[in-house]
């Protein structure tokens, strides 16, 4: 699943890909992981599963970053998976995050060796 938008001045291109494993035991983890008893029966049951989240970020001067997040548990119904990643975005500050990084790392003017 992909799609666009734009926010705060940057054009982000984001796709959701479904994980795909064959043992449901690999994703619990050590012992100081584990995943709770009821999100592991909603795995087994195959209302809920990983997804793997890469978004693009762009800003006109053409820059371009890739943020990877990976084993991110929605449910698995597709017409309500994009609803549910929106809620993810908007809860889990995504968005904001890779704009603060984009102007942490962004070098205007550049380093004084650069400048200089």
């Amino acid at each position: 699943m992909n799609f666009e938008t734009e926010y705060k001045n940057i054009n982000f291109k984001i796709s959701l890909e479904k994980e795909i494993f064959e043992d449901v035991t690999l994703l619990m983890g050590d012992k100081f992981n584990r995943l709770p008893n009821q999100t592991m029966i909603e795995i087994k049951k195959g209302t809920l599963g990983p997804y793997n989240l890469i978004i693009t970020s762009s800003q006109k001067d053409g820059e371009e970053y890739i943020h990877y997040m990976s084993g991110i548990l929605l449910t698995t119904d597709e017409e309500e998976v994009l609803d549910e990643l929106g809620y993810y975005l908007e809860q889990e500050n995504i968005l904001d995050d890779i704009v603060a990084i984009r102007e942490k790392y962004s070098i205007t003017p550049g380093p004084a060796w650069k400048v200089s």
